[in-house]
């Protein structure tokens, strides 16, 4: 597989890119609202089906772990997980499945109620791949200190984004537990 490619953006349009790697121009499929612009790094996805060879691009390993873990499920292809991964980002996407909310995640394009539900019986409760070791270990302290581990998971996640650094970042998580609470 190939895991990522870089290089500068020479062409794009709504559902792909075209990136100078090496002299070689790549067509890479990315998600609608994916800002791409100049020197860019996109972990990939490659797909050979039938007589068709395609190349998915994302801009993180955790979004294109999302597209797996969608496609992964029984009736979504790859059509309609980059729907999805075009209307919200993985965290909203995430947030959307693990709520269990159904209306929201049939007003996709493509995605009907029924679809919606088997997406949501299928992956709630299992993307918790998108964790490294140190929201792993905001995690523990918070579940330590009583706090559940969803809501533990889902501050330590947003945290994590302003700051490396364990200590702030416990503290900053529990100012934000605790505003909630």
């Amino acid at each position: 597989m190939i895991d990522f490619i870089q290089g500068k953006v020479i062409y794009r349009d709504t559902e792909k890119v075209v990136i100078d790697f090496n002299g070689i121009g790549i067509s890479v499929n990315i998600p609608d609202n994916l800002s791409v612009e100049g020197k860019v790094k996109l972990y990939t996805y490659l797909m050979i089906k039938d007589e068709e060879v395609k190349l998915y691009g994302f801009k993180t390993r955790e979004d294109r772990d999302l597209f797996l873990r969608l496609i992964s499920v029984s009736g979504i292809g790859v059509k309609n997980a980059m729907s999805m991964l075009s209307s919200f980002s993985s965290d909203e996407l995430i947030d959307i499945i693990e709520r269990g909310d159904v209306s929201t995640l049939s007003s996709i394009h493509g995605i009907g109620k029924k679809t919606a539900q088997r997406i949501i019986f299928e992956l709630k409760g299992k993307l918790d791949f998108y964790t490294n070791e140190l929201i792993e270990d905001i995690v523990e302290a918070l579940v330590g200190l009583g706090y559940d581990k969803r809501s533990s998971m889902k501050v330590a996640i947003e945290v994590t984004k302003q700051t490396k650094n364990i200590e702030e970042a416990i503290r900053l998580a529990l100012q934000k537990l605790s505003q909630k609470g």
